[in-house]
């Protein structure tokens, strides 16, 4: 490592990671960590597994998924019914023909203005 003003020294922490890592020095640690061992295999350690957390999970799981299937579904009718009265309504109230303004009339000869209004539609 390097001598950085702001990082400690390799040997500091080489000795606090010794200190942090040291095997307890306490022999009733290793005794109880056997019998807990021996009691987890006694027990045939099923169901203690990451596992059982999702199986507590499934019926609000299961619910959920219900009600964000009902919530789609009711936005996709309502997205439908939207869609039909905005066909229905374009076709009923169609927009009146074009008028074009007095001035573009007035630049152009009354022949082209026609021939103009008749291609236009």
């Amino acid at each position: 490592m390097t001598d950085h003003r702001w990082t400690p020294r390799e040997n500091d922490v080489t000795d606090a990671l010794r200190a942090h890592y040291a095997p307890p020095t306490d022999e009733r640690y290793w005794d109880v960590l056997e019998s807990r061992i021996l009691a987890h295999v006694a027990r045939g350690g099923a169901g203690e597994g990451w596992w059982s957390a999702l199986a507590e999970m499934a019926r609000p799981a299961l619910a959920a998924a219900a009600i964000l299937v009902l919530v789609a579904g009711a936005a996709v009718v309502n997205t439908r019914q939207l869609d039909a009265r905005n066909a229905y309504a374009s076709v009923i109230s169609a927009a009146p023909p074009s008028v074009e303004s007095s001035a573009r009339l007035s630049s152009t000869p009354d022949g082209d203005a026609t021939i103009n209004y008749i291609l236009s539609h």
